[in-house]
């Protein structure tokens, strides 16, 4: 039998409660198999594992920052224990033997998470950005990126949302106005909704929010096309990718447009052929944010840059002319 279901709703149960927690899963046959199938259950979540035990042998160089905390309950009796970050916590799921040696079982784990994104942070954090959910990561990228002031980039959000069909997260939106076109430590341009009220286009296309979703939904008509997003489906699909951003290395970075509420889809990133997926369930400003300065984070740069900066486009023309086209 297949518990993978049950495991899953099991480790739900465990997330609502506060970390350091162990939860005991229950398995039939061989651990191995059932272990393996409940991290490929958990990979659209938060994307691909870290391995920090296999066949009884740890990762001698865990530390506090690669997901120690997670294998400290389990001292001499891991056999495997594959590892995610999210947040402020640390996720696991493994096979431990028991207590006296008697034989194995299945578990998952959380434990508690010091958060490197802390390091940037200014005085009076708490206080300041909490009017708009999210709007405290846009402060805060903007301190360690040495923009504080924003450039005030005006956006006709009526007219890109109604050719959407959906409003925006609010952060994306402060976002967007504060920076304007340009790119995160030289990796991640951010797309935006289209040129300011009358302007010539300021930036390249293939940066701009609306005609990507347009031309992507326009491709996803094609089986082929949609295949290579599966398990996802593409924005204006229910629940689909709407593509926010991008990098150097052609990872693309998507909202799951999942839910009512734009201030809560999650973002999910994916490398050019979509081998390596992962999910953060936080807003926009902070993903960027945790990217430039968080090691851990999916797709993160924090260890190849001395800080995190933020470089302008200077405008140019943009070869095609915006079209008047809309989306499903």
């Amino acid at each position: 039998m297949d518990h993978t279901t049950d495991h899953l709703h099991r480790i739900d149960a465990l997330l609502a409660r506060p970390a350091p927690a162990v939860a005991r899963l229950p398995a039939d046959g061989d651990l191995t198999t059932a272990h393996r199938r409940l991290v490929e259950a958990l990979r659209p979540r938060w994307g691909s594992s870290r391995v920090l035990a296999t066949g009884g042998f740890v990762d001698p160089t865990l530390d506090d920052g690669s997901g120690l905390p997670l294998a400290a309950p389990f001292a001499g009796r891991l056999v495997e224990l594959c590892g995610w970050v999210a947040g402020g916590r640390w996720i696991g799921c493994g096979i431990v033997r028991d207590n006296g040696g008697g034989g194995s079982h299945l578990v998952a784990v959380t434990a508690r998470r010091v958060d490197p994104a802390t390091a940037f942070l200014p005085a009076g954090d708490a206080e300041e950005g909490a009017e708009v959910p999210g709007g405290r990561w846009v402060r805060r990228l903007a301190v360690v990126t040495g923009r504080p002031r924003s450039r005030q980039w005006p956006v006709d959000w009526s007219s890109a949302e109604a050719r959407l069909g959906t409003a925006l997260p609010a952060d994306y939106r402060r976002l967007a106005e504060h920076f304007g076109p340009g790119t995160f430590a030289g990796f991640l341009d951010l797309s935006l909704p289209g040129p300011p009220p009358g302007r010539d286009n300021p930036f390249p296309q293939f940066l701009c929010l609306v005609e990507q979703a347009l031309r992507l939904a326009e491709l996803a008509a094609d089986p082929g096309i949609a295949d290579l997003y599966r398990p996802h489906r593409l924005h204006p699909a229910p629940g689909g990718l709407l593509r926010w951003a991008d990098s150097v290395r052609a990872d693309q970075f998507y909202w799951l447009t999942e839910g009512a509420d734009p201030n809560r889809w999650p973002v999910v990133a994916r490398d050019e052929d979509g081998d390596s997926c992962a999910r953060f369930d936080g807003s926009t400003a902070e993903f960027v944010h945790r990217l430039l300065t968080d090691h851990r984070h999916p797709f993160s740069v924090a260890e190849l840059i001395d800080r995190p900066d933020f470089e302008p486009y200077e405008p140019h023309d943009c070869d095609d002319p915006f079209e008047d086209r809309r989306l499903p």
